[in-house]
């Protein structure tokens, strides 16, 4: 379209005429202007300060989220065998293993060992490292003799459902807890926030009341809770900023009860423990907007749709000279001065 656009001229008669026939098109929405009445537990000030003692009883309460299970570190060699291997071949698989441990025991080095004859790919190349873990991770068999070990001790051969494994435990863990005084800072967060949550729902069944008893007003809510009547701004029916970004703040605003009766909103739930009560201050009518404030989105419309008919009516041209003459199109494309495209 840019190629057309440029010959496209626009009169202020034609961007009167478009503005009549598409009035419509040009209006701004019914829009309130909104104030409302805010808690967040969040930010609620409880004036409660932290006693010791109820720090330690929710830490010693919490105590298995703040202890750090028992590790192992170990390294095996695996000689692997089929879950359903006959009975020769897990004599055989048995007796290699059997033939590790004993060159270990006949001093070889367990990490040159492993990287020549394990066949646990995932640990082999790392001389059978499989670094620390706790309970629940390998296989129950395994897990079993590796927690029966003495750091530097090594087991027989273990059979688990993957085949024979010769296990050396490198080095033991311990379970460790993380004393009270590196989560006080979690804990007097976790017993505030008890604390706030009981004073938000004091405080929103409150508001609820007074907003529902008084229903005209902010006003007795605002006193007797100790809070500011804020100002949302203008909304629409479909855009809002702040809390009028919420669709169920909007909704509240153009309801019959808020919007024609005049009454407060319900309390309305925005965020968890977080909820505003809205009412509607003032009200402006949908209008049209004035043509000065649209007239250059007028013109841009009428020449985009001039533009459009031209390159259609060029178009017709250059496909019936296509259809009708000796015309290629590369020489349509040369007598334009367009590009002519080709695809593979």
């Amino acid at each position: 379209l840019s190629t057309f656009s440029s010959n496209v001229t626009v009169s202020d008669d034609e961007i009167a005429a478009y503005y009549e026939a598409h009035g419509d098109a040009f209006m701004t929405p019914e829009r309130v202007l909104a104030e409302y009445l805010e808690l967040d537990a969040a930010v609620l000030d409880t004036g409660v300060e932290v006693d010791e003692q109820d720090l330690q009883a929710l830490y010693e309460e919490q105590a298995s989220k703040y202890v750090t299970p028992e590790e192992r570190h170990a390294r095996h060699i695996l000689i692997r065998l089929l879950p359903d291997a006959d009975e020769e071949a897990t004599t055989a698989a048995r007796e290699k293993a059997e033939s590790i441990a004993a060159r270990l025991d006949g001093g070889e080095d367990f990490a040159v060992l492993a990287r020549e004859l394990s066949d646990d790919p995932g640990s082999a190349a790392n001389g059978g490292d499989l670094g620390f873990f706790g309970r629940g991770i390998m296989a129950p068999e395994f897990e079993k003799a590796v927690f029966e070990l003495q750091a530097g001790e090594r087991s027989k051969p273990v059979k688990s459902p993957f085949g024979f494994h010769v296990i050396e435990l490198v080095a033991i863990r311990p379970e460790a807890a993380t004393p009270l005084d590196e989560v006080r800072g979690e804990l007097t967060a976790q017993l505030l926030n008890a604390e706030r949550g009981d004073l938000f729902y004091e405080k929103s069944e409150t508001l609820s009341n007074l907003a529902f008893e008084q229903p005209d007003s902010l006003q007795a809510a605002a006193d007797e809770l100790e809070l500011e009547i804020l100002d949302a701004g203008w909304v629409s029916a479909g855009e809002g900023t702040g809390i009028a970004g919420h669709d169920s703040v909007r909704e509240a605003l153009f309801s019959e009860d808020v919007l024609d009766n005049g009454n407060n909103s319900a309390a309305i739930e925005i965020g968890p423990d977080h909820i505003v009560v809205v009412r509607v201050s003032e009200r402006q009518d949908a209008s049209r907007k004035p043509l000065d404030a649209v007239r250059d989105e007028i013109s841009q419309l009428i020449t985009g749709d001039k533009a459009r008919a031209m390159a259609e009516e060029r178009g017709s041209e250059l496909v019936a000279e296509l259809q009708n003459s000796d015309a290629t199109l590369a020489s349509v494309a040369s007598a334009e001065s367009l590009q002519l495209h080709t695809t593979e």
